[in-house]
């Protein structure tokens, strides 16, 4: 937004994390989770679930717990007990190093470096605009504490590498530690899980915590006074030591944010792309992250330009679109990347590989969907070990395990949601040839109006194909930079008496094989073809700023998610692009109005509602809404009043929605925004 406004509390990054970890809390036994943390290659002839992991060598527990190391204090104040946990810690540090360095000399340790140091006091950067966190210790890679510290370090700046929290209670250290996690994927986005490290001083335990993006695995309770505990420290200690890169780590060995390695196509194996733009984001701990960069296909005549190219990131690679640097909170930092991204890019060696079978059953993903729009995909591939982690599988418990034997895995912290299956992801990228730029740039009403109608165009066709978008917003919808033509026309087979009104009306607006706007980030569709015949919770999905207010209303729970609800997010979509296109503030005299608008649109659905009905039934005038938004106002308030009559015929019974009624209704939808969209682009023939 262009609104300045002042920091937001820490407390803010809490009430983010919060609904995100409930009913997504788990526990692992110190195997399991040792196992999961640790590098892994695959036996050529293992099936996608086996894994071969290093054997840990035993000498680090008989070192550690021989040297009688204790954590004894009677204190109620919690900072006392920073000291000599980092103490602690550096012991265990220490004598996996010393165990590692004896089984293999030559081994290398991607954290050999690591220290822990009493930290407590502020980062030097923050995220999502709120003010900067205090980690209590912090694992680094140097040799004494430095004066400042960093999520995203700019050239020369230290890297918080594994933050460290101690509290009383766990259900406040884990909410504290998600915000540390949030920040350490908002410093790499890509990256499939943050350790952080737990100690609760009331109950004298420690654990480790991994944050994913299906919310969160923390280690057995660990008595740091126990020998037992104590070994099975040292084992997830091992685990994280027997790292030997990123991909290790769980960091992408194939991007770090400057550049990218793609598949090539034909007579070039691979594609080493300069990333120049970051056109969309979202930060989150648990949830889909969706990422969109703009970049430039190379030359593919030239030899491969993967041979020993370094990655070497720098800070002027990406630039954000100026949507992203007015509405989006990042990190206040550009710099080398988490644990260490300076090395070398490594290619994918399976591209179109299937996921895990345990993936499979567990998520909802629109693989066909993706295979019939033909772009260059790159799947999940745990078989080979040049390919790094790329789904959350292993930090959760088994997906064939009924309810009640998931009970013995599930940590139960919060209230809420503690029913709920795990929650089992997977890495998907979507490689496609159109770039474009957002609609808030759109240089005019009738530029806007017209990329809107080739947006629906683009939905109805995937709807023609049985497939249903369920997440339309600002940053899904791109103008083309350069006007290109669609391999075929568009047209509707065997068209009912609706359909023949849309192919007429679209054969007025000269809307053939030329797309003024493409959509994007198909990663919530559904397949109707088995939607309709399968069981599932009719879940609901979408960007909440665009979503339709049926879905977003809490005293509709069994609201089920429909075409038309994707039509009104077409409706906010283009009211955004209105509102936020830099020329609703041309020769504006008062811009207390729209910044206003522009702060109730980016806010709660009620917000929202107030800025639609002002923005389409209040009398706007050039001086203190613009002449963009003046024009705007009978275009928005037309295409509000068809929603909203079409609205009127739908009836919430879950039992009776059938692929025919979606299919109606998405009909008639693209048929009222047709009516209203040929109204003000051809207003001549409109009144004939």
């Amino acid at each position: 937004m262009s609104l300045t406004s002042p920091k937001s509390p820490r407390k803010d990054l809490i009430d983010l994390i919060h609904p995100e970890l409930e009913g997504q809390t788990w526990t692992l036994p110190t195997d399991m989770l040792a196992r999961a943390l640790s590098a892994k290659q695959r036996k050529p002839d293992a099936g996608p679930l086996k894994t071969r992991v290093q054997k840990i060598p035993i000498r680090a527990s008989h070192h550690f717990v021989n040297s009688n190391p204790t954590l004894l204090l009677d204190e109620p104040v919690e900072r006392a007990f920073y000291p000599g946990l980092c103490n602690f810690l550096n012991r265990c540090v220490n004598s996996c190093a010393t165990a590692l360095r004896h089984h293999e000399p030559n081994r290398p340790v991607f954290l050999q470096r690591l220290e822990f140091f009493t930290w407590d006091k502020s980062m030097k950067d923050g995220i999502d605009e709120a003010e900067p966190l205090k980690p209590d210790l912090a694992g680094l890679f140097c040799n004494e504490a430095p004066s400042e510290l960093y999520w995203s370090p700019p050239s020369g700046g230290t890297q918080m590498k594994i933050p460290v929290e101690v509290k009383s209670s766990w259900s406040d250290l884990v909410l504290q530690a998600g915000t540390y996690a949030r920040s350490l994927f908002s410093a790499a986005p890509l990256r499939q899980y943050a350790l952080v490290l737990g100690y609760n001083q009331k109950e004298r335990v420690f654990r480790f915590l991994v944050f994913h993006r299906g919310g969160l695995t923390a280690s057995h309770p660990l008595e740091l006074d126990d020998a037992g505990d104590q070994k099975d420290l040292v084992r997830l200690f091992l685990s994280i030591f027997t790292w030997k890169d990123r991909g290790d780590a769980g960091l992408p060995r194939w991007c770090n944010e400057n550049q990218a390695c793609l598949p090539g196509t034909q007579d070039v194996e691979h594609f080493l792309v300069n990333i120049e733009r970051l056109l969309y984001r979202s930060t989150c701990v648990r949830g889909r992250s969706t990422r969109v960069f703009g970049f430039k296909i190379p030359d593919t005549t030239k030899k491969d330009p993967l041979a020993a190219t370094p990655l070497i990131p720098t800070t002027e690679t990406v630039q954000c679109s100026q949507r992203i640097q007015e509405n989006v909170g990042k990190a206040k930092g550009q710099g080398t990347g988490p644990l260490g991204s300076q090395g070398q890019l490594h290619s994918h060696s399976g591209t179109r590989s299937s996921r895990s079978k345990e993936v499979n059953s567990a998520s909802n993903s629109p693989n066909s969907l993706i295979d019939k729009a033909k772009p260059i995909t790159v799947s999940p591939d745990h078989r080979t070990k040049d390919t790094c982690i790329t789904t959350n599988h292993l930090f959760l418990p088994p997906s064939h395990l009924d309810t009640e034997a998931m009970e013995e895995y599930r940590w139960h912290l919060y209230e809420k949601g503690d029913t709920e299956r795990p929650d089992y992801r997977a890495l998907l990228i979507q490689v496609m040839q159109d770039a474009g730029s957002s609609l808030v740039s759109a240089p005019d009403l009738q530029s806007l109006i017209t990329a809107i109608t080739h947006a629906h165009i683009g939905y109805y066709n995937m709807i023609q194909r049985s497939y249903q978008h369920r997440d339309v917003s600002i940053w899904n919808i791109l103008t083309p930079n350069q006007l290109s033509e669609c391999d075929i026309a568009f047209t509707i087979d065997q068209p009912t008496a609706v359909q023949k009104e849309i192919l007429q009306l679209c054969k007025d607006l000269s809307i053939k094989k030329q797309h003024a706007a493409i959509l994007i980030d198909a990663d919530m569709a559904i397949d109707w073809t088995t939607y309709f015949v399968k069981a599932h919770g009719g879940t609901k999905s979408g960007t909440e700023a665009f979503m339709s207010r049926r879905l977003l209303n809490p005293a509709l729970p069994d609201h089920i998610h429909s075409p038309l609800d994707d039509y009104w997010s077409f409706y906010f979509v283009a009211q955004w692009a209105c509102v936020f296109n830099p020329l609703s503030l041309d020769g504006v005299q008062n811009r207390a109005p729209i910044q206003r608008w522009r702060a109730l649109l980016d806010g709660s659905p009620s917000n929202r509602d107030t800025a639609t009905a002002d923005i389409t039934q209040d009398p706007l005038n050039a001086n203190q809404h613009g002449e963009f938004l003046r024009q705007a106002q009978p275009f928005l308030e037309a295409w509000n009043d068809s929603l909203r009559l079409l609205g009127r015929s739908w009836v919430d019974m879950p039992e009776s929605l059938k692929r025919e009624v979606f299919s109606d209704f998405a009909d008639r939808g693209l048929l009222s925004f047709l009516k209203v969209a040929h109204k003000f682009l051809l207003p001549t023939s409109s009144t004939k």
